[in-house]
């Protein structure tokens, strides 16, 4: 059996190169690297929401991060401090992304910068498709099939890059700092509205469902941004919790074993996890 991917890469919002009003599109571009990475199978999977509130301990400081160019992380000390060993990070303009890879076994060495196109004439296919590359080049190859399973195609125009990231950080915002009562979905819907066609889009949607606990609608979002996405990774996460709490047994389990498969993972294994996460939430 293959050795398990011990490294792990967190994607972080990509901040505007110029001072302009807010716009989510950094944060939607961050959202759509990590549904690629999410794929890699010589990564393990990690998720800047996973860390939000460990990285920027106020809400503010996340905020003034997506906003302002100026204002950057010592990745030596966010690397110790979370034990993740790659970062990616950037800035963006209308029609670039501007990407770096910190790798924090090698701290003094950059990776070579590289410019990606804001595609969205073509679903931001060639933006991956040349990140991918670039992760090749930076000795961070992605197998075939995986990178392949990267490039759906996300139908989301500028308006829906900038309602998709504002949506996201708007559930960063409740899930690592507190919310009371429940999400309110109006940025979510929002986003689904402009972009119905964007896995990003109903993903996310799904999820402020899921938090609001109603979990036949979060599976409806989460089956249609499958459609879109057959990979995506953190919706069949998400189908997963919904089973789990919905007390469907056989929907956790089936879920879990489709995101490993999808990740070159053990289905066996997955599916046995996902009956004990079951079984633990429903003893």
């Amino acid at each position: 059996m293959a050795t398990k991917p011990t490294d792990q890469c967190i994607v972080l919002p990509f901040q505007p190169a110029n001072p302009n009003p807010f716009d989510g599109s950094g944060l939607a571009l961050h959202f759509l690297i990590g549904n690629v990475l999410v794929l890699h199978d010589g990564l393990k999977e990690m998720w800047f929401g996973w860390r939000v509130g460990k990285i920027f301990p106020r809400q503010k400081m996340l905020q003034d991060y997506c906003r302002d160019a100026s204002i950057q992380l010592d990745l030596v000390q966010v690397s110790l401090s979370q034990k993740v060993r790659f970062w990616i990070y950037g800035s963006y303009t209308e029609d670039t992304v501007s990407v770096n890879l910190f790798d924090a076994q090698s701290p003094e060495k950059t990776a070579q910068s590289t410019e990606l196109p804001i595609s969205v004439d073509d679903g931001l296919v060639r933006l991956r498709s040349q990140f991918i590359q670039w992760l090749d080049s930076s000795g961070l190859a992605m197998e075939q099939a995986q990178a392949q399973a990267a490039l759906w195609p996300e139908t989301v125009g500028r308006k829906g890059l900038d309602a998709v990231g504002r949506a996201l950080e708007r559930f960063y915002i409740y899930s690592s700092y507190g919310g009371d009562g429940s999400i309110d979905l109006a940025p979510f819907e929002r986003a689904a509205a402009i972009a119905p066609d964007s896995f990003m889009a109903q993903d996310l949607y799904g999820w402020a469902l899921y938090r609001n606990k109603d979990y036949i609608m979060a599976k409806i979002a989460f089956l249609k941004s499958l459609r879109v996405n057959p990979a995506g990774a953190g919706a069949m996460s998400g189908l997963m919790w919904c089973g789990v709490y919905a007390k469907d047994l056989e929907e956790a389990m089936f879920w879990s074993g489709r995101k490993a498969d999808a990740c070159r993972q053990d289905v066996a294994a997955a599916r046995e996890a996902g009956r004990r996460r079951y079984e633990k939430a429903n003893s």
